[in-house]
């Protein structure tokens, strides 16, 4: 009788939808409908960052702070939820929970007067940029010189997870729940106040490992970061805990594309056991996993391969907390040098599904025309931690090659071409340390090298379907490389 129910809503919400999503189609084709820029609302609660870097600490010490919340929803079993990251019709609503959706945020500090840096990551699919800047409003008392002088929200990208997007409910109808999107807002703001009010002081030791039997990239051509990182923050007060900081690039889909219940996936079982076993905070913040980079649960990794999907991922979790474990010993101490940078970036709407999607009102997204074409404008971020940490904030799921190199040559793209910029890494000394922190402040989708993208759909170009468009790569690599050259 449930599946009954579902196919009968799911047939009404694309009969009473029809209208709005036939306008969406002639809206998207003839891209009449759109506003020009709007300069003031795009510019609203974007945060700058430093206005000048410094090379030199000049403390002794770092700060942090810690927060978490719980964001599964108390009447999950009164209110419709749909689950966020596989498409299907009817789509999948939530039946129930296995373990908590979280928020988690860290708040870290060089203590040289300039501003604190915030770093919060949510259980979902995505969270979009109008969103995150809710966040910021919220926090505009603590944000500025001397306080919060950044503030970065991602997402896990876990797809058993509530949708914060809005492209996995019964379209053209949005499976976002706003009174859920509102939680989420608030208890993330709610999560870094609490960080910023509770830092002190200590010492920050960073460590990486590579792991390549840990990941799995499914397109090629393969590149990617195999690394685990660990930054470490142990506070001088007895009273405190640690922190844990884990960084790597890696889809969160264990539970698999059949599930119907709420999970945290690996983040959640990885924290439990940091918490179990050290006794220390947690937080995963994703990396780089444009080209379908998943965790390897495979045998190689002593995972048996009898386990069900449930069992292997709790298996993998351990074997990435003993990872952390073996850094945690061996991470050298960072010098309290911390410089953050934002800039605004737009990218170029041609994706006609992405386009139907905004025109449909799915996301809370708002396109704009210029010079006959659509654009919508997101957010780019660039982190240094120490002296030799780099950190590039991406605001989708950008593909490996984009910041560390290794481009399909003219001979091997698909659109026979080179494409027009080396990694972004290439800006760096050999002996920096260059991390992704993926989905970061929007949910732009796949951001796919130009000269390899296909509007095909065959084989081997998935991710060219949940994208802006061909020309969102090139947006990419040209504002970082600009704002390197200005930071």
């Amino acid at each position: 009788m449930a599946v009954v129910i579902r196919w009968i809503s799911a047939i009404m919400a694309v009969l009473v939808g029809l209208p709005t999503l036939l306008g969406a189609v002639f809206q998207s084709l003839t891209k009449i409908g759109y506003d020009e820029r709007p300069v003031t609302a795009i510019s609203e609660n974007f945060i700058e960052g430093n206005k000048e870097f410094i090379d030199e600490a000049s403390a002794e010490y770092w700060s942090a702070g810690f927060a978490r919340r719980v964001l599964t929803p108390e009447d999950i079993d009164e209110t419709r939820y749909f689950l966020g990251g596989f498409l299907k019709f009817p789509a999948q609503e939530a039946t129930g929970v296995v373990d908590d959706l979280c928020v988690r945020a860290v708040v870290l500090d060089d203590n040289s007067g300039r501003g604190a840096a915030a770093f919060a990551w949510i259980d979902g699919v995505g969270f979009m940029n109008a969103d995150i800047k809710d966040i910021r409003e919220k926090l505009a008392d603590i944000t500025g010189n001397g306080k919060l002088i950044s503030i970065d929200v991602g997402s896990t990208h876990n797809h058993s997870a509530i949708d914060t997007q809005g492209l996995w409910g019964n379209i053209p109808k949005s499976g976002r729940n706003q009174k859920y999107i509102d939680s989420v807002v608030q208890k993330t703001a709610d999560a870094i106040r609490e960080a910023y009010n509770n830092r002190s002081e200590g010492t920050l030791y960073y460590a990486s490992k590579a792991c390549p039997e840990m990941f799995s990239d499914g397109r090629a051509p393969y590149s990617i970061d195999e690394k685990i990182h660990l930054f470490r923050f142990v506070p001088n007060s007895e009273g405190k805990k640690e922190i844990y900081i884990a960084n790597f690039g890696a889809h969160p889909i264990s539970l698999g594309w059949s599930n119907t219940e709420l999970s945290g996936d690996f983040p959640y079982y990885i924290e439990k056991e940091v918490t179990t076993e050290k006794n220390a905070d947690f937080i995963f913040i994703q990396g780089a996993i444009g080209g379908a980079i998943h965790a390897d649960m495979g045998v190689e990794n002593g995972i048996p391969e009898e386990l069900t999907s449930f069992e292997k991922m709790k298996e993998y979790s351990n074997i990435v907390a003993d990872i952390l474990y073996e850094l945690a010993e061996k991470g050298e101490a960072v010098e309290p040098v911390l410089n953050v940078k934002h800039a605004q970036v737009d990218f170029e709407v041609n994706n006609f599904i992405f386009l139907l999607a905004e025109s449909a009102e799915l996301c809370n997204v708002k396109a704009f025309k210029e010079d006959g074409k659509i654009y919508l404008t997101s957010e780019i971020g660039y982190v240094e931690i120490g002296k030799n940490i780099k950190i590039i904030e991406a605001p989708g799921e950008v593909l490996p090659e984009l910041v560390y190199g290794g481009f399909y040559s003219a001979d091997e793209a698909y659109n026979g071409t080179e494409y027009p910029y080396e990694g972004i890494a290439a800006c760096f000394d050999e002996d920096d340390e260059v991390l992704v922190f993926g989905l970061c402040n929007d949910a732009v989708g796949y951001i796919v090298p130009d000269n390899d993208y296909s509007a095909s759909n065959e084989e081997g170009h998935y991710e060219e379907t949940v994208s802006t468009g061909s020309r969102s790569a090139t947006a990419f690599s040209k504002a970082f490389f600009e704002l390197l050259e200005v930071k």
